[in-house]
């Protein structure tokens, strides 16, 4: 039986626990640049939460020896003290996750939403089954190269997007395709997408039949590779972090530098992206895509496909070849980085001349 001696005396000992496991837990968070477990700050900028983490162990202790003078006197045992700190461990370890998870949804809606630049015409697109945005530069009365581009599913859509903007500034005609509802992602069904994008692009008259290329983002990666082999069209194809095994949409508990763990349930749900990586069989496409441009763009700190994992896969005379880590970019953060929109422009203005 747990003798506790006072609920005051027994509550003081958890809440000092509880808050200094809150405050250790920051500590981790810095130090592996888990933002699933950030309570303020950014993996980018972790010296807010070593200063929390510092304050609230500091201030845990303080105020526990200050508000608990009994503790100098004979108290509490073991066992009360296991239960006690244990309890609190879980309590902590929850409410980091839970807090993380809503601190950085109210932070997402308070962001200013990304918006069609208004300087470029877009149009909704709905052909046979194709559905996107189609965005369209300047006309100057000549054909010109296009771009199917292909999101991640968990994404949605690419519209709006800093790479589209960027891209249709350039010069470029970009459809954004969308994948459509989740539960309709199937395998070969999903094959049809890019094929029937780059068939509208051929019909349009502002588009050059022989400068088409791809861009997928995630798993969207995966898919414009196989898209690239199979369609002698597509002149180049650039992927995002694509998967390319299928162990890699595995990414265990270092999802958590990528997103809190609310959004990692939600992301981890959508169950058939390994099987699609499996049967989309990336890695065969690579290799049948012979002289064509092809360029793979990783951020090295990526959490879930860390680019030195990606050039193990590829092996290294292809990943010499194909390739790019950018510094400083994750998984998530990668596609709406100003570099890589740099990159992805100057890329495609070289292969698609």
């Amino acid at each position: 039986m747990l003798d506790f001696i006072s609920p005051h005396l027994a509550a003081n000992y958890f809440l000092l626990a509880f808050i200094t496991i809150v405050g250790a837990l920051q500590f981790v968070a810095a130090r592996h640049g888990l933002i699933g477990l950030t309570l303020i700050g950014s993996a980018r900028k972790p010296i807010w939460s070593y200063l929390l983490a510092s304050a609230l162990i500091v201030g845990a202790f303080a105020w526990f020896f200050f508000a608990t003078p009994e503790v100098f006197i004979p108290g509490l045992a073991g066992p009360e003290l296991t239960f006690l700190f244990g309890t609190a461990g879980i309590c902590a370890l929850a409410f980091t996750l839970l807090a993380s998870s809503i601190l950085h949804g109210v932070q997402r809606r308070e962001r200013s939403p990304l918006k069609a630049d208004d300087r470029f015409r877009h149009e909704a697109v709905s052909w046979q089954q194709l559905r996107g945005t189609l965005y369209l530069p300047e006309d100057t009365g000549e054909p010109r190269a296009a771009i199917c581009a292909l999101p991640s599913p968990s994404e949605g859509t690419l519209s709006p997007h800093p790479i589209l903007a960027n891209l249709t500034k350039e010069g470029f005609i970009v459809l954004a395709v969308d994948w459509g509802p989740e539960k309709e992602i199937r395998y070969p069904e999903v094959l049809g997408l890019l094929p029937g994008a780059v068939a509208y692009l051929t019909r349009r008259d502002e588009v050059n039949p022989e400068r088409i290329g791809v861009l997928g983002i995630d798993l969207g990666g995966d898919l414009v590779i196989r898209a690239a082999e199979t369609d002698q069209q597509i002149a180049a194809a650039l992927a995002l972090a694509p998967f390319l095994i299928q162990d890699n949409t595995r990414p265990g508990l270092s999802i958590l530098k990528e997103m809190p763990y609310l959004e990692a349930i939600r992301w981890s749900s959508f169950r058939t992206r390994g099987e699609l990586v499996a049967e989309l069989a990336t890695l065969d496409s690579i290799g049948k895509l012979s002289s064509r441009p092809l360029l793979l763009i990783y951020g090295d700190q990526d959490g879930m496909i860390p680019a030195e994992r990606a050039f193990v896969t590829l092996g290294e005379e292809r990943a010499r070849r194909s390739l790019k880590s950018l510094p400083g970019e994750g998984h998530l953060s990668l596609p709406r980085s100003p570099a890589t929109s740099a990159l992805v422009a100057r890329w495609f203005k070289e292969n698609l001349p």
